[in-house]
């Protein structure tokens, strides 16, 4: 079995060139974008996020929770089928995107965890950059990529989530013009994948690896890194409603899926990124640009573990998700901090699924909210995670740790259904007025 997996990832490594790369470039003195911060990098600040972060904005997450959701089993013609459809999870882009997706591939195809249903679709093509594909008439999307779903056994309909690794050959632009330039064709791009894709809710954006041992002019430094900070305005463009990458029909016409990074991938050679990450010239062929076996293989495992503990990819990933926990709890008069937790499976077979509180007000009246949707919106002094409707669990007194549990009980209605649970409780001493307590929220896929 691992002769085969060898034999699959090397038939499509890119073939050798005649040239050798450099195995002296072992930094160039950059931080990456994780590690940059404040920064700057030429008077631009790093985080992969708005203000200089790498925390996903708890609104931009909430409204990712909200797109996963949609994200389910579908029949060929897009309607939605628990028992025989699939999850088309596809990906777009040029030749190293290509060589990293088949490793990625290689790795689910052993992975006992994922979901039976999910179907993956190399669909990247080499050489077609981001100023190729920027055409919506372009020969990739009439023929390239429909011939590659076919391949897969997917529709159009059936792609939900796509993994996006795109760049421009032979760059000369300055930056930050090569960069604007490129989340100028990224948005058109993204424009396309909705298009052809009507039932696509996420874009996982990648960004590239290190080009420090490059001898071709491809892609090399620095492009290769300021190709993040493409990714990375990008993403904080949708965040500010950009109607040009919206995703949400309550905000205009749908013309995008939400994107977010999925994940970050440059590294400055053998310096180590702050956790851990190093590119050395073994992890690349003999053009100092491609990965060889030993990096695709390396951004797989990245890219594996994305898939199994990001909280907008366990749900659809995995066969069994685990409920994932996101907002903040409203501090309480006595200091805590209200969270939402779970005991047992969100598994219909078990029947043993309960959504607990800890950190209430010990004694005060709790109850129990839960809706098919997340939100994110002010209320009595804190945050409402729960979109309307809103339904009510039955009323409790919390304990004297301030805590308590509901059982909920799993019917076949909620097969494949996500569900997003938060506590209000009493709070008479809340030194805002409003006697209320809140609690962060728990979203829950459940599944078989």
């Amino acid at each position: 079995m691992r002769t085969l997996v060898l034999g699959l990832l090397l038939s499509w490594l890119p073939l050798p060139s005649a040239f050798s790369q450099d195995c002296g470039g072992i930094s160039v003195g950059r931080l990456p974008l994780s590690d940059l911060g404040f920064g700057p990098y030429q008077g631009f600040q790093g985080g992969l996020y708005p203000g200089a972060s790498n925390e996903r904005p708890i609104a931009h997450e909430v409204a990712g929770l909200r797109q996963v959701a949609e994200v389910l089993p579908r029949s060929a013609s897009g309607s939605i089928d628990m028992s025989d459809g699939k999850v088309g999870f596809i990906s777009i882009g040029m030749s190293n995107c290509m060589v990293h997706f088949n490793a990625f591939m290689q790795s689910v195809a052993a992975d006992e965890r994922k979901s039976p249903q999910l179907v993956l679709a190399n669909c990247a093509q080499s050489g077609k950059t981001a100023q190729v594909i920027m055409n919506p008439q372009a020969a990739y999307w009439t023929n390239w990529v429909p011939a590659h779903l076919a391949s897969a056994g997917l529709s159009a309909e059936q792609v939900q989530v796509i993994w996006f690794l795109e760049a421009e050959a032979n760059p000369i632009l300055p930056f930050p013009v090569d960069a604007l330039t490129l989340e100028a064709e990224f948005t058109l791009i993204m424009n396309i994948l909705r298009d052809r894709f009507p039932n696509l809710r996420v874009c996982y954006m990648a960004s590239r690896i290190y080009a420090g041992y490059a001898t071709t002019t491809v892609n090399p430094e620095p492009w290769a890194y300021q190709q993040g900070f493409a990714n990375k305005w990008l993403i904080e463009d949708q965040y500010r409603g950009n109607p040009a990458l919206n995703f949400d029909p309550n905000q205009g016409p749908v013309v995008s899926p939400w994107i977010t990074w999925g994940p970050y991938m440059w590294a400055d050679g053998l310096n180590p990124r702050s956790d851990g990450l190093v590119w050395e010239c073994s992890d690349f062929t003999s053009d100092g640009t491609h990965p060889s076996l030993q990096g695709a293989i390396k951004h797989a495992w990245y890219l594996m573990h994305f898939m199994h503990h990001d909280v907008t990819a366990q749900s659809w990933y995995l066969a069994e998700p685990l409920p994932v926990a996101y907002g903040h709890g409203k501090t309480t008069s006595i200091g805590t901090t209200p969270k939402v937790s779970w005991t047992g499976p969100a598994s219909l077979a078990a029947d043993q699924f309960r959504v607990e509180l800890e950190g209430g007000v010990p004694g005060r009246v709790v109850i129990g909210l839960w809706s098919d949707k997340a939100a994110s919106a002010p209320f009595l002094g804190g945050t409402l995670y729960l979109g309307a409707p809103i339904h009510r669990l039955p009323g409790q007194v919390l304990d004297a740790n301030g805590s308590t549990s509901y059982a909920i009980q799993l019917v076949p209605p909620l097969l494949g259904a996500t569900r997003n649970y938060q506590f209000w409780f009493r709070d008479p001493q809340q030194l805002d007025g409003t006697g209320a307590g809140l609690s962060d929220a728990l979203q829950v896929r459940f599944f078989e």
